[in-house]
């Protein structure tokens, strides 16, 4: 399975760790289902490589997910998202 979407947490002590990673839906509803279960955890948690890491979402400043530009065109619905935008610094 290709390894086409990426995920860099960035932590509060100016580090970060990138994980490429798999799709892990095939629906835009079970992904909307996975993402409110991660986002209602207290931890982050990954498996790589045969090992599971759990990262504390207290230590965490943000979370940057990169999806391959045809899954960008079909985005999870969450409500409040600022959609379109550009980064210009």
């Amino acid at each position: 399975m290709a390894k086409d979407r990426s995920l860099t947490l960035h932590f509060m002590d100016g580090t970060n760790i990138s994980f490429d990673f798999p799709e892990q839906a095939k629906n835009e509803a079970a992904r909307q289902i996975m993402l409110e279960e991660i986002l209602k955890n207290q931890y982050v948690m990954v498996e790589a490589d045969g090992i599971l890491m759990l990262f504390p979402v207290v230590n965490i400043k943000s979370i940057q997910v990169m999806v391959p530009p045809a899954a960008a065109r079909t985005p999870i619905s969450i409500k409040g998202v600022i959609r379109g935008a550009m980064v210009v610094s």
